[in-house]
């Protein structure tokens, strides 16, 4: 089973590795379609950032989830001791 801090280990890791497909992929397409024009070169190196932009925003959508359960995680248990105080200072007022 997968713990909390490796996950996030994980999706750090596949982050960098999005942002390093961006900039490979940018490079490639640029000097792939170089011959034909800078400009048209330009059109290709974007296209070619395009698939590692969009991992990118996949993965930090994946953190942003993970950090929002975990904040969840700690609202949940802070309530369940509210209710708990809220419980005993209920049975002290009706005694």
């Amino acid at each position: 089973m997968i713990k909390n801090r490796d996950f996030d280990k994980i999706v750090s890791f596949m982050q960098g590795i999005s942002w390093a497909t961006v900039v490979i992929g940018a490079y490639l397409f640029f000097t792939l379609f170089y011959p034909f024009g800078l400009i048209i070169a330009l059109i290709g190196g974007f296209f070619g950032a395009t698939i590692g932009l969009f991992l990118v925003v996949f993965f930090e959508m994946a953190h942003i989830k993970q950090e929002m359960h975990k904040e969840k995680k700690k609202h949940t248990k802070l309530l369940e001791q509210m209710v708990i105080l809220l419980q005993k200072n209920e049975k002290i007022s009706n005694n």
